[in-house]
């Protein structure tokens, strides 16, 4: 069936985006449900069901499975293939780059999707995309921690179904390997490994489970729905990079030097910066807990000052102590 573009009532943009998108996702992943659908398109039910209304109109017959409460197809739809230019090509490939490499559980995938972009072009483009992707180098500095590539696409495939899984997970702390039930709902990768999160039916609340940690995952029979107000930029929003706790206000004081580079860069979303007449610099932020802020403030040495709050500033202090005897 050939994409009848010409009878769909599009009237902005935004709406045709939307509705590729939603025809994309139904295609690709061979069917997909009403939160998804919400969830990656970012709008409300109604909208969606308005859109789908219009592909039906349109002459692209779309059906909800009953069994899966996923939507489908009717009938296969044929879209043109996508082309890419110069730019394009060369900005996706260098991005893949460094992705792709043996240790990363998306390796095998990341490679199949590079070979596919190049197939995409012309042998002339090919040829100008070799050459400029030699003059762009996108490197991630940490190692990913390795994670069992059966695992992940085990999680993945539970995710995308909506199907609880039962893991084996090894916590460090306790160093101890607990049995539970989980919902997953997102697989995200933060600072050098993979993290899944997912509702807990063990501890009944949504956490983060390191993936390189899960010694066993098997998909059950039982589905799940993942909450619709439940986003995982929200999740992160108060995080310095992944540490959850409690919500805590740092007040820094910068000296001129660590000051140039300090206020070139944002850091988390809530930093606020007030600038000193003697080229000093005031850094303020509401992070969750106190770990990895403290680690990131260390690294500027006697370049930065704590001034809020005082078991921070202390925490701190003793750091130092402890640094200046390794070094004494």
């Amino acid at each position: 069936m050939n994409l009848p573009f010409e009878v769909i009532n599009v009237s902005n943009s935004e709406k045709l985006l939307r509705l590729l998108k939603i025809i994309s996702l139904i295609e690709h992943r061979r069917g997909v449900s009403l939160n998804n659908l919400v969830e990656e398109c970012d709008v409300c039910e109604r909208t969606i069901y308005r859109d789908l209304d219009a592909l039906n109109q349109s002459g692209l017959p779309v059906y909800l499975d009953e069994d899966t409460k996923r939507y489908r197809f009717m009938e296969k739809v044929f879209l043109r293939p996508l082309t890419f230019t110069v730019d394009e090509a060369t900005a996706v490939l260098a991005c893949l780059q460094d992705f792709s490499k043996e240790n990363n559980p998306l390796g095998n995938s990341l490679r199949v999707a590079q070979e596919k972009v190049l197939a995409s072009l012309p042998h002339e483009r090919q040829c100008q995309v070799d050459k400029a992707r030699k003059g762009v180098d996108i490197r991630v500095t940490s190692k990913p921690a390795d994670v069992c590539q059966k695992l992940f696409i085990c999680v993945e495939k539970a995710i995308e179904q909506e199907r609880r899984i039962k893991i084996r997970y090894y916590t460090k702390q306790r160093e101890s390997e607990t049995e539970r039930k989980i919902d997953p709902y997102v697989i995200t990768f933060r600072g050098s490994a993979w993290y899944l999160i997912a509702y807990c039916h063990l501890r009944q609340a949504v956490l983060m489970f390191r993936m390189d940690r899960i010694k066993q995952a098997e998909e059950t029979t039982e589905s799940f729905h993942m909450p619709k107000d439940f986003s995982i930029q929200a999740y992160f929003s108060d995080s310095w990079l992944i540490e959850r706790g409690e919500l805590v206000h740092v007040k820094l004081r910068f000296l001129p030097e660590a000051a140039r580079w300090v206020r070139s860069e944002t850091f988390h979303p809530s930093q606020r910066i007030t600038e000193l007449d003697d080229g000093a610099i005031i850094f303020e932020a509401t992070v969750n807990g106190r770990r990895e802020i403290s680690r990131w403030i260390l690294g500027y040495g006697p370049e930065v000052e704590v001034l809020e709050p005082e078991d921070l500033r202390l925490y701190l202090m003793e750091q130092t102590v402890q640094m200046a005897k390794v070094y004494s």
